[in-house]
């Protein structure tokens, strides 16, 4: 009798494992289609010549499904790297591309990039799958020459850095000299003549082995130094000051080039006292910013900012100028006596624009304190349909 309980429960959990196995069959999810199968998911260079600029590979898949499928994006993880990939669905058992090209220009030194591949089943949109290719390689940095050195070229002459010179913030009280150099990437000499189109307070020479000269024969693949001496005290202007001086020459390409110099001048007060500055002007503004709420586009805004010293000596409005898309006329007075006022008016015209938008206009005056303030003026703009 005990054999046969003992058969009867082992019948019982044979059969209940079946029924269990069964059911897990019948719930089990069915396992995910694969849609494309790539040949290799990493590519490396090696060494690379960074004067050969590019480097290109392509990796190449299959479409192993039942259906087409079509290459949704390639996605690089940075601009250095620029991808290209089959555009049109590729049917079942046939082949399609990704191609990466790596920019080695500038890049020196070992890289690792990847491209992030989405693909999509053209039948069923819901089958979708990513893949991530890897590139990888060391860039062998080129030999340096004239456009690393001079890397801003008009015609023949190149300029290092560039045909600009910058005197940054420079009181009046100040004189500074600032050189870049020049070089003559022709074959041949090049005859630089003297600047035109100089202001004033700005002198230029090219400091050659004989010592600084207005002109110069500048030897083919040789370099000289271009000089430019700023007076910001004999410049009669304050804030930012902008001038493009012409250089001509006899080069057959571009053969008058500009040259750039910019400062930002403000006025030197010297060490003053406290007891000086209760003495000096002050200008008090009735408000720096003006919010002219919604406006449409075309229509035009504008306020008056009233300007008062409350100082002890005269004010003076050195200058006042607007930003882009901003017009700013000159106060009736340019000196106020203490307790005297004046109005700033600024219009803005808002034609040609739309959203938020916002135009500041730069007041110079003599106040020690601020020299320099930002009136704001500020709103939204609804485009206009048609």
């Amino acid at each position: 009798m005990r054999t046969l309980v003992l058969g009867l429960i082992g019948l019982g959990l044979v059969w209940a494992q079946k029924k269990e196995k069964k059911a897990e069959a019948q719930t089990a999810p069915a396992a995910a289609v694969k849609l494309i199968d790539i040949s290799k998911s990493e590519h490396d260079f090696g060494k690379i010549k960074e004067e050969d600029r590019t480097a290109t590979t392509r990796f190449t898949f299959k479409n192993v499904s039942k259906d087409p499928v079509r290459i949704l994006d390639v996605k690089a993880s940075c601009g250095c790297t620029s991808p290209n990939w089959s555009k049109e669905p590729i049917a079942p058992g046939k082949e399609g591309f990704i191609e990466a090209q790596y920019s080695a220009w500038g890049r020196p030194g070992p890289f690792t990039k990847t491209l992030t591949v989405r693909v999509r089943s053209e039948k069923d949109t819901t089958k979708e799958e990513t893949h991530v290719l890897t590139i990888k390689g060391e860039v062998i940095p080129r030999p340096k020459g004239p456009e690393d050195f001079y890397p801003t070229k008009v015609g023949n002459l190149r300029f290092g850095p560039a045909n600009h010179v910058s005197f940054g913030t420079i009181k009046t009280n100040e004189r500074r000299t600032l050189t870049a150099t020049l070089y003559n990437d022709s074959d041949k000499p090049m005859q630089l003549q003297a600047f035109r189109d100089v202001p004033k307070h700005i002198k230029v020479s090219y400091r050659t082995p004989k010592g600084d000269l207005p002109t110069y024969t500048l030897p083919p693949k040789d370099t000289v130094q271009v000089a430019v001496e700023y007076d910001a005290g004999a410049a009669g202007d304050y804030g930012f000051v902008y001038h493009m001086l012409k250089m001509p020459t006899d080069d057959a390409v571009e053969a008058e080039k500009p040259f750039y110099v910019t400062a930002n001048i403000e006025e030197y007060f010297g060490e003053l006292t406290e007891e000086q500055l209760q003495e000096a002007p002050k200008a008090e503004f009735s408000a720096t910013e003006y919010n002219y709420g919604k406006i449409k586009a075309g229509e035009k805004v504008t306020y008056d900012f009233r300007i008062t010293n409350v100082g002890k000596k005269p004010l003076i409005i050195r200058k006042v100028k607007a930003s882009c898309g901003c017009t700013a006329a000159n106060p009736d007075k340019s000196e106020l006596k203490p307790g005297e006022s004046t109005t700033i008016k600024v219009t803005f015209d808002s034609t040609g624009r739309s959203g938020r938008d916002s135009k500041s206009v730069t007041v110079i005056t003599n106040d020690p304190r601020q020299p320099t303030t930002n009136l704001i003026i500020h709103g939204e703009i609804e485009a206009v349909t048609k």
